[in-house]
């Protein structure tokens, strides 16, 4: 893609199974908040140069699901769907860790050859290095003949503007100048490995770079900063909310919900608002970053 390649891979990006190496200093150019272009019309540029290539290639994308919420991978069918009518690949599939369709009876739909395997995960971690491989019968996430393993969903660059525009429309929902709202991103984090280096934390700080916000900021659930201490700091904003998660299940459904109805208890019926606007993965952009993380 000429607004990724222009600039060469992102700084933070390998192709190692890590996937995530620290801090970076980019932003596509074309994709902050409020300007137009991005990834789609980068994406409408280059796309036969992208069908050439994959004319005899799936794309296969995989994701966690909920044996919790069923309909929790509706998000992730509709970008299947949206992936098929661009014509880029010669199939496009969607399988789940969790859940039906299962990988295995996403892959027995697939004839092609080669399969590009697109992670919808936000992290690097056991899902995208064990998990994954496991499901697709590879024994480690090295050179495949068939399967290619691209790099998670959540790894792409710009999901700093999906933040930033995500949290620009909580603004307008609160009618709240941006300039004087906080903003908090939630991810994941890991209780069992806490302390690695997280695209949430790397793409929140670069949403923060351009000072739309009063301050932009990151926590997660199990591990530090945590949640609710990251909610009670900053009680004296207006406070916007975005999830960093893939899928809508008990994360998005149940516990971001309750964490900002606590917050907003106790703030108080005259405290300043909150306001839960989503995940990053509502934004419709994310069909084409899916393209391009297929594509590097």
């Amino acid at each position: 893609m000429p607004w990724l390649r222009a600039w060469g891979s992102p700084p933070w990006y390998n192709s190692s199974p890590s996937g995530f190496s620290g801090i970076g200093g980019f932003i596509a150019p074309d994709y902050r908040a409020g300007q137009t272009g991005g990834p789609a019309a980068a994406f409408r540029q280059q796309q036969k140069g992208v069908s050439q290539v994959a004319a005899n290639t799936a794309l296969l994308l995989i994701a966690h699901g909920s044996n919790r919420y069923p309909d929790a991978a509706a998000g992730l069918l509709r970008h299947a769907a949206a992936l098929r009518a661009t014509g880029a690949f010669h199939e496009v599939e969607a399988g789940l860790l969790n859940g039906a369709p299962s990988v295995a009876e996403a892959l027995a739909r697939i004839s092609a050859a080669s399969v590009r395997v697109v992670p919808l995960f936000m992290e690097s971690g056991h899902f995208t290095r064990v998990a994954i491989p496991r499901a697709l019968g590879i024994a480690n996430t090295g050179a495949h003949p068939r399967f290619h393993l691209c790099s998670p969903i959540g790894l792409h660059d710009a999901m700093a503007g999906l933040i930033e525009r995500q949290a620009l429309a909580g603004c307008a929902a609160l009618g709240c100048d941006p300039r004087s709202v906080a903003v908090l991103v939630i991810g994941h984090g890991s209780a069992s490995a806490p302390g690695r280096a997280l695209a949430l934390h790397e793409h929140t700080a670069r949403a923060g770079w351009n000072g739309l916000f009063a301050s932009v900021g990151s926590a997660c659930l199990e591990e530090a900063p945590f949640v609710a201490d990251a909610l009670r700091a900053r009680r004296h904003h207006p406070l916007v909310v975005v999830g960093f998660f893939a899928g809508d299940g008990g994360h998005v459904r149940d516990d971001l919900p309750a964490l900002v109805a606590a917050e907003q208890a106790a703030r108080g019926a005259g405290g300043l608002p909150i306001r839960l606007q989503g995940t990053v993965m509502d934004d419709p952009e994310v069909t084409s970053l899916i393209l391009d993380q297929a594509a590097l």
